[in-house]
């Protein structure tokens, strides 16, 4: 996936290694989304049990000795033990209980049973998706295409476009060329996470007369709800990369940062 900083998939990455390498016990992952409740299980019975334990990022949370104690933690008022299997539940959620919950106990013998892990990671549902679009007429007159997928959440989010009968995946934005014998041309980006999918949809048309009908305000209002919804997190700037080179397919992927060329009077710009 293209288009998002690396800051927004690091976590998840990390994550996700630290699973393949955990050595002792079992490791389970968990995804949930903000305002949810999960119930983590322990593995374990009652009987033939002398204690165990919950923690969450190495803090005990959750335990059994002769009676059931739940410790004072972020998760007060939110938490509940099961008093046969020693699952966990979580009520209500948020960004910040995303982390490692242990469960370990010990039989009446005092045998260790083995450690399970159990990696939480709590995701905001999309709530927005909204298409940043540029076009440029060529001198050729023939219009080439930017299209920016904007989303109200940033991290380990999947991108599809959809043009016509084509399917493009994985890319936050995409550039393609259009001519006038075109006409109009509906195209959507779907956006998705572990817990929630959204889908916006925009129609471009190249014209060598007339320009986009209201396209600077849209493309002001766009930015305006990306920033709003995404706190300025996840979005990129469009506007910056207005350089054009020969497309090697149908569409090519956007490479920002670039400085846009200078004006010539063979090339005018649509809004």
């Amino acid at each position: 996936m293209s288009g998002g900083p690396l800051s927004c998939f690091s976590k998840q990455g990390i994550l996700l290694l630290s699973i393949l390498h955990y050595g002792v016990g079992i490791s389970r992952l968990f995804n949930k989304g903000v305002g949810d409740s999960v119930e983590l299980p322990s593995g374990l019975e009652r009987k033939d049990l002398m204690s165990m334990e919950w923690k969450y990022n190495k803090m005990v949370i959750a335990e059994f000795e002769d009676n059931f104690t739940l410790p004072r933690s972020q998760f007060e008022g939110r938490l509940e033990m099961n008093e046969n299997n020693f699952s966990l539940t979580i009520r209500e959620l948020t960004l910040q209980d995303s982390g490692e919950f242990l469960v370990s106990a010990a039989s009446n013998e005092g045998k260790q049973t083995p450690t399970m892990t159990i990696h939480l990671q709590i995701h905001e549902p999309i709530s927005k998706v909204a298409i940043q679009k540029k076009m440029k007429l060529l001198a050729n007159q023939s219009c080439s295409v930017w299209l920016l997928c904007n989303v109200s959440v940033c991290s380990n989010l999947s991108y599809t476009w959809e043009r016509g009968n084509e399917t493009y995946r994985d890319d936050q934005q995409i550039h393609f060329s259009l001519s006038p014998a075109d006409g109009d041309i509906s195209v959507t980006c779907n956006a998705s996470n572990s817990v929630s999918w959204k889908s916006a949809s925009t129609t471009v048309k190249c014209s060598n007369d007339t320009t986009t009908p209201g396209g600077a305000v849209v493309l002001i209002l766009t930015v305006a709800v990306a920033v709003y919804y995404c706190r300025g997190r996840c979005n990129t700037d469009l506007t910056d990369n207005t350089r054009m080179k020969d497309p090697q397919t149908l569409y090519d992927k956007i490479t920002f940062g670039r400085q846009p060329e200078a004006p010539s009077s063979s090339n005018q710009e649509v809004l």
